[in-house]
């Protein structure tokens, strides 16, 4: 029993956790901003996004949170376009992060109620067993995320891939979404089938 309250403890903390790691990652880059006056407008729009996912936390309210998110998601976007130029290795770690902390949001949603209730030994087995395929599937999305963009990048420096313009890179994107989307539907096509 009690390792069931760590889980749903945990579960319930992950998405906070990977927050707040966002906001504090944005905030230090927003910082190292040299000239104040491009980097107070981007700390409003952070500072708008964490009171968005308060407000969005407090009242259940997922279109809330999502708005959070976007401003997070657009505040990253905006200091690394526009002024501190785009690293692609951190900004792809970001976004992944991003992605992330929504996967374990709706984890946190779907799980951690099974563990604070009391289920028989049989249904703990297979709730184990469900969460473990639903973390097998986020760490492959997470891991591909950053690593097939980084690949691809490589092979079209390296010359490896001749199309190196931009309906390659558009292409390269929308099979990175296509397959992020894919693992993310799976579970609810795996509940229809059942």
């Amino acid at each position: 029993m009690a390792a069931s309250r760590v889980i749903a403890i945990t579960l319930r903390a992950a998405p906070s956790a990977t927050r707040a790691l966002l906001v504090v990652w944005l905030i230090v880059d927003v910082l190292s901003i040299p000239d104040p006056r491009r980097g107070f407008p981007l700390l409003g729009l952070v500072a708008a996004g964490v009171a968005l996912l308060l407000l969005g936390a407090n009242f259940q309210a997922r279109s809330i949170r999502t708005f959070g998110l976007v401003c997070i998601g657009a505040a990253y976007l905006i200091a690394h376009a526009v002024v501190l130029g785009i690293d692609l290795v951190p900004a792809l770690v970001f976004i992944s992060v991003l992605i992330i902390q929504v996967e374990l949001r709706v984890l946190a949603e779907r799980f951690a109620p099974l563990y604070e209730g009391d289920p028989g030994p049989d249904a703990q087995r297979r709730i184990r067993a469900a969460l473990g395929r639903a973390v097998l599937r986020l760490t492959v999305a997470a891991v591909l995320s950053v690593v097939v963009p980084i690949l691809a990048a490589d092979l079209a420096v390296a010359g490896v891939v001749p199309v190196t313009t931009v309906p390659t890179a558009i292409a390269l994107a929308a099979g990175l979404v296509a397959v992020v989307a894919l693992l993310a539907v799976v579970p609810s096509l795996e509940r229809r089938t059942a």
